[in-house]
């Protein structure tokens, strides 16, 4: 379930900042020093207290911010992005010039999001660059996970996920998950793949990850956790000819679509506790989920 404000991914813009321990020269460099990614069951542990467990995301000790590049001013073209600092953590991370996306406990620590490019997109989109996540103990950074050089996806920003959990969204047109942030056993924190599915409305209503996922395969796997389609109409009784033509592929709550922009059309679903409106992007036959959002209450 989304709450960073930006839609899902249409391509990916690899970019990353300069190394916290070098003098952030290098525009296309990664947030933290190079490093390889590791294989997909490695885990890379950094300080002991600080693990990742997928390529995508590494962790970094570190004792200061990296320098903000000069692109950073370039926040102000996706000012809808732009959070105000809630902490004294992200008060440091703002004061240093960096755009500021996103912050939360996790733990005894507090996440503070940030990133060094943006670059605004069609239907108010942003595409996101130069991003990395600080963990701060107090007032003092101790930690920064960010994407390796390798890596493919940026960082755009975190937002609560779950208890004691936050979910690290990409930096693409339209956003998706990249990783969730969760507090390790016993110690530190540990980076994973996204969840297969979230806990929502007070962790008694099961919603499957359908990112990316096209609508048909997307709605089985909703019918299995529970989630009935609201029928809008059999296709005879729509105008719109892409709702008509989804309607008659079967998918028959669709609710409508944009004929502009990424070509969005929406869905309902429902189960006893609660609603949920999945929107998919593209003007194929089988459009892809581009997000979901949960409203709790019958």
């Amino acid at each position: 379930m989304k709450h960073l404000i930006l839609p899902i991914a249409l391509a990916s813009l690899a970019a990353a900042c300069s190394s916290p321990k070098e003098d952030g020269k290098h525009e296309e460099a990664s947030a933290a020093p190079e490093t390889g990614a590791a294989g997909d069951d490695a885990v890379q542990e950094i300080g002991g207290a600080f693990t990742s467990s997928i390529p995508a995301v590494a962790f970094e000790a570190a004792d200061r911010l990296p320098k903000a590049p000069a692109s950073a001013a370039s926040q102000s073209e996706c000012a809808n992005l732009i959070k105000a600092p809630q902490s004294p953590a992200a008060r440091q991370v703002a004061k240093a010039g960096w755009g500021l996306t996103g912050e939360g406990r996790i733990g005894k620590y507090r996440a503070v999001s940030f990133a060094g490019s943006f670059e605004p997109g069609t239907s108010g989109s942003c595409a996101v660059g130069k991003g990395n996540v600080a963990i701060f103990e107090g007032e003092k950074i101790v930690a920064i996970a960010y994407v390796p050089a390798t890596g493919k996806r940026t960082i755009a920003g975190i937002v609560p996920f779950e208890e004691d959990a936050l979910r690290i969204w990409d930096g693409d047109l339209l956003s998706a998950p990249l990783a969730d942030i969760r507090v390790a056993e016993g110690r530190g924190l540990t980076i994973e793949k996204p969840a297969a599915r979230e806990m929502a409305c007070g962790g008694g209503t099961p919603v499957p990850n359908i990112y990316g996922m096209p609508i048909t395969k997307a709605r089985k796997l909703l019918e299995k956790s529970g989630w009935d389609p609201v029928g809008n109409g059999d296709g005879a009784d729509r105008e719109d000819p892409r709702e008509a033509a989804l309607a008659e592929a079967g998918v028959k709550e669709v609710a409508s679509c944009s004929g502009t922009g990424f070509g969005f059309c929406s869905y309902d679903y429902k189960r006893p506790e609660a609603a949920l409106a999945v929107t998919t992007v593209g003007d194929g036959a089988d459009p892809s989920v581009s997000d979901y959002a949960v409203r709790c209450g019958g």
